[in-house]
């Protein structure tokens, strides 16, 4: 396995902050599409632009290990608008080219109730740890006391059409472009209903129904740790049942404290300071055959970090390294 960070447009502004990733461990990327020029406002970006992209990260030492849409792009799939099939054609495209340029693994994140929502979400405050760290945490009680007011109103039964259809469509480009959908499913919070509207992927059955829908050994998910403790069911399992079928094409590792279902809540704590045994995590990842990255989540920030949270990166790296070297070696 090997040691991940997600990355804004801001980190690919210095040659210094990415020399600064490798140095403390990072070998792999998940970098957004939005990176690109244009695609944020179109759905679409140059082959160039990205190989220009991987070929600077390759100097540096650093690999793609996941790329990403979501935001507008996507959203108008899900939301089945009436440009949604050219913006399912524009992903078929970016499959293409994702794998012409060796990027093995995408992310098309699903409709998040928290898009649609008018003003700032509720239910979330800010919380203090050890040596006074900050957290955000999470209030099902908030929530269901707050007034949300949504820009506009879906039902699961559409999400799940277009969220199926969508994928009719896109898994068998992405298995001829030799590109692994790696599906994340809803966060902030995983809940069925939130912020005013209905959110469709928030449980392991809401995964299989769509791995059973669209049967493909590219149609597999990101395992968020966090998000998967946060509903209540068992990480180890899930963990075991999907790395056996070949299903977790990517880990985004952090910690949490509480769940959903026993403490209407949780907290997203330092990958150290939560319920989890994040070096039982790491265990059962390999002994369920999983090979790929393990991603730094949710960077936060550490008394006197940098906006791009360095401090926070290098502590996470050296962590997960640390849990690494203690798996037990081959031969």
């Amino acid at each position: 396995m090997w040691v991940g960070t997600r990355i804004g447009p801001e980190w690919l502004k210095s040659g210094d902050d990415l020399r600064f990733l490798k140095q403390v461990g990072v070998d792999y990327l998940s970098v957004s599409l939005h990176a690109l020029k244009g695609y944020a406002e179109t759905g679409r970006f140059e082959k160039d632009d990205l190989s220009r992209l991987v070929d600077r990260l390759d100097s540096f030492g650093l690999k793609i290990g996941r790329a990403s849409s979501y935001g507008p792009p996507v959203d108008d799939i899900h939301l089945g608008r009436p440009n949604s099939q050219r913006r399912t054609d524009d992903l078929c495209q970016a499959l293409e080219t994702l794998g012409q340029v060796g990027i093995g693994v995408f992310c098309i994140r699903c409709l998040w109730a928290e898009t649609l929502l008018k003003q700032e979400r509720p239910g979330w405050s800010n919380k203090y740890g050890r040596g006074g760290y900050e957290y955000p945490a999470f209030s099902l009680g908030a929530l269901e006391s707050a007034r949300c007011e949504p820009e506009l109103r879906v039902t699961a039964g559409q999400l799940w059409d277009n969220l199926i259809e969508l994928h009719r469509q896109v898994v068998p480009v992405a298995e001829q472009a030799g590109v692994k959908l790696a599906m994340h499913g809803n966060d902030h919070p995983p809940l069925y209903w939130a912020y005013g509207n209905p959110q469709v992927l928030c449980q392991y059955a809401d995964f299989d129904r769509l791995f059973a829908a669209v049967p493909s050994p590219n149609n597999g998910m990101t395992f968020c740790i966090g998000t998967r403790y946060e509903t209540g069911e068992d990480v180890f399992e899930g963990i075991e049942r999907y790395g056996l079928l070949g299903k977790i094409f990517y880990v985004d590792f952090r910690n949490v404290r509480g769940t959903l279902p026993k403490t209407r809540g949780y907290e997203e704590v330092y990958p150290d300071d939560g319920d989890l045994d994040m070096g039982g995590v790491v265990r059962a990842l390999d002994q369920a055959g999983y090979q790929g990255v393990l991603d730094i989540d949710h960077i936060r920030q550490m008394s006197g970090d940098t906006p791009l949270g360095h401090r926070f990166v290098a502590y996470a790296a050296g962590y997960i390294k640390g849990l690494l070297a203690g798996l037990p070696r081959s031969g």
